[in-house]
């Protein structure tokens, strides 16, 4: 009998695990609002305004660069002169975006084409 039981919880952890494998990756606008993007970002008119509007965003990041600075805003924005300014406009930090590679790179890739 437990070698059944041992038998079926492997056979139902199998299953779990090809279905999160072969589930289809989030889209980058869900990954903005479930990493909390749109408390202070807004998107569509909408969401919040204690953080700078996101538009030209290709005309100031490299998608290598905007994820460096995703991992760490503050330690990224101390070497740079365009964000230090922007803590003096938006006086809380951008915090540290923890969330998986992955996630993270769907939303550089959103954030690039929809606010180029």
């Amino acid at each position: 009998m437990k070698h059944l039981i041992v038998i079926a919880l492997c056979s139902i952890l199998c299953a779990l695990i090809l279905l999160m494998a072969c589930s289809a990756p989030p889209d980058g606008k869900t990954v903005f609002i479930e990493s909390g993007c749109a408390r202070c970002h807004e998107i569509n008119g909408a969401g919040g305004s204690q953080a700078p509007r996101l538009q030209d965003l290709q005309s100031k990041w490299t998608p290598e660069s905007l994820e460096k600075f995703l991992i760490d805003p503050p330690a990224y924005a101390n070497d740079n002169a365009r964000l230090l300014a922007y803590t003096k406009k938006y006086p809380v930090p951008m915090p540290k975006l923890e969330i998986a590679p992955a996630r993270r790179k769907i939303l550089v890739q959103y954030l690039l084409k929809r606010y180029p």
